[in-house]
């Protein structure tokens, strides 16, 4: 998706475009990582050219982001959200490195795989939203693993 769809997404939405704004939308259009980001990352990156942008005006522009879909948010297991770009709309679901914190999307949805609708009839349970990451280590962690003997803690 080009910055300027996102742009136009916001207007239709009733939504200002402010230049703090576009700069959020520049942080996650040009992130050349794989790391989904934290807020205090967009936070780090708008202040360089919005000095005075605070972070909890980064964090009403993410659920703002967040509530149209444009990105997703993924709660991982230090506590700490990251987000990303949400291409076509729909939620994505992620392997995550437990070593480096890479986040790779899957293509698809494991509940639909699971029958989501059978498993509500069964337990007489409204599906709202749901969230499904699966933890272990990339490639990259594992092949340094094999030359010090170990899986990582954390990768650098």
């Amino acid at each position: 998706m080009k910055e300027q769809q996102l742009v136009e997404q916001l207007r239709r939405n009733g939504y200002k475009i402010t230049p703090q704004r576009q700069e959020i939308l520049k942080a996650f259009m040009e992130s050349s990582s794989r790391l989904p980001q934290s807020a205090e990352d967009i936070h780090n990156r708008v202040v360089e050219k919005y000095p005075n942008v605070s972070l909890d005006t980064i964090y009403r522009n993410l659920n703002v982001l967040e509530g149209l879909e444009i990105i997703s948010r993924l709660s991982l297991k230090d506590g700490k959200s990251r987000y990303e770009l949400n291409p076509g709309g729909s939620h994505q679901h992620h392997l995550i490195c437990l070593g480096c914190g890479a986040a790779e999307a899957i293509d698809y949805c494991p509940l639909k795989a699971l029958h989501e609708i059978g498993i509500a009839e069964e337990k007489k349970f409204e599906i709202r939203e749901h969230s499904f990451e699966i933890f272990g280590y990339c490639s990259l962690c594992r092949e340094r693993s094999d030359e010090i003997g170990k899986l990582p803690g954390k990768c650098s």
